[in-house]
């Protein structure tokens, strides 16, 4: 078997063990390393694929509100679809309604992999990501 094979049965295993994570709301155990994350909507389905050279500032982030949105993609697409404006309401609606799973992966072209593969997977079946 070659290396590329290699390297994408590598990936395939990751993305299949952090879908079958059980997601969570508690930030505060997130390590600071590199790696990638899903985040999940209240009714269990994958809203947002991302990845992070440190996954706890990164989710931290994500559920905090009070960044600006123009360097937040996924707090970007909340605003435009759901009218749901950055600070303390965004932050509310975020841990309302969101939870996550993550996979730390040290190499950072595996994580780069790993983060298209899922977002490839879950377009085909047909998850209402907000990455586009």
């Amino acid at each position: 078997m070659n290396l590329i094979n290699l390297i994408l049965r590598e990936a395939k295993k990751i993305a299949i063990q952090i879908l079958n994570e059980k997601p969570s709301k508690d930030v505060k155990r997130i390590p600071k390393t590199q790696g990638v994350y899903l985040i999940y909507n209240k009714k269990g389905k994958i809203i947002y694929v991302g990845k992070s050279k440190n996954l706890k500032q990164r989710l931290s982030n994500h559920f905090s509100g009070t960044r600006n949105l123009s360097s937040d993609i996924f707090r970007k697409k909340l605003n435009r679809i759901y009218g749901i404006s950055s600070g303390k309401s965004m932050k509310k609606w975020t841990t309302e309604n969101c939870i996550f799973t993550y996979k730390e992966i040290k190499d950072k072209d595996l994580c780069s992999l790993v983060e298209a593969i899922l977002i490839s997977f879950l377009k085909k079946r047909g998850e209402p990501l907000l990455n586009d």
